[in-house]
């Protein structure tokens, strides 16, 4: 519940702000500027202001932005991918900061991989009906609702409000009861052991199975004390550290997020399979370009100011 609140107090003034907009000619004149660049991802221009609401903010604000907004299941798959795999990145940065790990190249490297996924899988799933094939005015002029009256307009928005936090508060639920569960009977423990091969695979020692898992699972922020707790007793180098934050970086809150995108439409398998496969190649990679050992990510003079 305290999670579930923590998420609405982001959700219900952004979801509101953006339900506001399309009552107005501002996000018509924002899809005119946008419709060209999100056709590249089969999306229309409106749909940048989640990506862009999502970047800055969190995810849950992009999430906020995108329920707002009236797209098919294919484009709003499209969109989640993008989202899943780029967002929160002011606050998430900060983490990788903090634990010394190689934030410019993994902002980089989000951003990147989330246009060229986004690209790449609309070309495979994206089936735009007789309005994907709208010039950008046509696309703009959908953007902006009619207003036909305060009540009609405050009774649309409690709907869709309604819906969508019931819709959070059902998944968040039975995620966490799940998460204490494995926690109380072991679960996780015996799970870091069944998934030794995959983390040896892509260069990650023993000491980096915790720290890896807690993020995958609870998402990057909420395993960012697991993080910097293990840097700071020097169980992790420096390469270790960057190891983890990338994967990280491209798949995490593997429970959470995916659900909560899944029960608003997305398809399972485009949101959830490329970006593990996308977290596991560019972590293997870097584990071949990048040297070994070094100090460790964290002294004890870094943690303590962490």
């Amino acid at each position: 519940m305290r999670a579930f609140l923590k998420l609405m107090l982001i959700v219900a003034p952004v979801y509101t702000a953006v339900t506001i907009l399309k009552y107005t000619p501002a996000i018509r004149v924002f899809a005119e500027f946008m419709a060209p660049f999100m056709k590249h991802f089969g999306l229309p221009g409106e749909a940048a202001l989640s990506l862009i609401i999502g970047n800055v903010a969190n995810l849950y604000a992009g999430l906020g932005a995108v329920t707002a907004l009236k797209i098919t299941p294919s484009q709003l798959t499209v969109l989640s991918l993008m989202l899943l795999l780029s967002h929160s990145q002011i606050l998430e940065t900060a983490v990788f900061f903090q634990i010394r790990a190689k934030w410019w190249l993994l902002w980089v490297i989000r951003l990147v991989l989330a246009m060229i996924a986004g690209a790449g899988l609309s070309r495979l799933i994206a089936r735009p009906g007789p309005e994907g094939t709208a010039d950008a005015a046509k696309l703009a002029d959908m953007a902006q609702v009619h207003f036909h009256g305060l009540g009609p307009a405050l009774a649309d928005w409690a709907v869709g409000f309604w819906q969508t936090g019931i819709k959070m508060l059902v998944v968040l639920v039975g995620i966490f009861i799940l998460l204490e569960w494995g926690r109380r009977y072991g679960i996780l423990e015996r799970t870091l052991r069944a998934i030794g091969s995959v983390t040896r695979f892509i260069g990650l020692k023993p000491e980096s199975g915790m720290p890896w898992l807690a993020g995958n699972v609870f998402g990057i922020v909420f395993g960012a004390g697991v993080i910097i707790e293990t840097a700071r007793e020097g169980q992790l180098d420096a390469k270790q550290i960057t190891l983890v934050a990338t994967f990280l970086a491209l798949c995490h809150g593997l429970f959470e997020d995916t659900a909560i995108f899944i029960v608003l439409g997305a398809n399972m398998f485009w949101i959830l399979v490329p970006r593990i496969v996308l977290a596991v190649a560019v972590t293997w990679v870097l584990n071949k370009v990048l040297k070994g050992g070094g100090r460790t990510g964290l002294t004890e003079q870094q943690a303590g100011e962490t």
